[in-house]
């Protein structure tokens, strides 16, 4: 009976091996789930197509949730955790280090800048544009808009920032006509009878009113490429930098040009010359 204990004993040799094996591998999967860093991501809940929206099953889509997938493979060493909220209170939490970082078509302003870090290699671009009745031709950028009637605009954002700046650098200034909550619907109608030469506004928007309200108007111009950033907590250089890397060889890649293809039908990444060529692309019929 000798030859059966020693059997017996080589079996359970070999199940402890083998067990202690599976252990081990466990232990380095568990080992390497938790050395990934919880990067915690703010999403404003205001759905802005073509960056963020909604689909049939109430998920989140668009071109932001596209790139933040690609990022997703690009960094493993990173788990991306995201939360909605409103996009100011969402800034507040970056502040206060409840968010790591934020995604929400953000523009760079001089006062966000002193209180954030704002990405360095853009994502993508929003293109402010001038709307203008469709019999009208000699408005295509904003060094047209002086001694013109230009719809109403709020005293803030990254759309006043742009005219605000301009007005600064330029002269004659544009005529601002500030109103704290301009409605985008009433200012295309306005350009639309005539009442107003042209309204400022970026393409997106533009595309949704016009979709509803087949006005009489059309694209004057492309008036600038606005790049679009992440905004991060000040404490997160490192996750600014490894994205900002991520981000250049998707770019390098041509992934974010697909991007650009498959939302604008245009490729935002050309320079604003091309993209004016291409400006057709991205009107709506009246």
């Amino acid at each position: 009976m000798k030859w059966k204990r020693a059997l017996f004993l080589i079996l359970m040799l070999l199940l402890s091996v083998t067990t202690l094996a599976s252990c081990q591998e466990s232990n380095e999967a568990n080992s390497k789930k938790d050395d990934k860093k919880v990067v915690k991501v703010a999403l404003s809940a205001e759905i802005n197509p073509p960056y963020l929206y909604t689909n049939k099953d109430n998920e989140f889509i668009g071109l932001d949730m596209d790139y933040m997938k690609k990022l997703e493979q690009k960094l493993p060493q990173y788990q991306f955790e995201y939360e909605l909220g409103e996009e100011e209170s969402n800034l507040v939490g970056l502040g206060a280090q409840k968010f790591d970082m934020a995604i929400n078509w953000f523009f760079k302003t001089p006062e966000r800048e002193k209180q954030f870090l704002y990405q360095d290699v853009p994502y993508s671009y929003a293109l402010p544009m001038l709307a203008v009745h469709e019999d009208t031709d000699d408005i295509h950028a904003l060094s047209d808009l002086p001694g013109k009637r230009l719809t109403p605009v709020a005293p803030s954002g990254g759309l006043y920032s742009i005219l605000s700046h301009y007005n600064d650098t330029h002269s004659p200034e544009i005529d601002l006509d500030l109103i704290q909550a301009p409605s985008n619907g009433d200012n295309l109608k306005m350009v639309s009878q005539g009442r107003r030469d042209a309204m400022f506004l970026n393409w997106n928007t533009y595309k949704a009113i016009q979709e509803a309200l087949h006005a009489d108007v059309k694209i004057g111009g492309i008036v600038k490429k606005e790049p679009l950033h992440i905004v991060y907590n000040k404490q997160n250089q490192q996750l600014h930098d490894d994205i900002d890397k991520a981000t250049q060889e998707l770019i390098d890649d041509g992934e974010l040009q697909k991007l650009s293809e498959k939302y604008f039908d245009i490729n935002v990444f050309e320079d604003l010359e091309q993209i004016n060529k291409d400006k057709s692309k991205l009107e709506v019929a009246s």
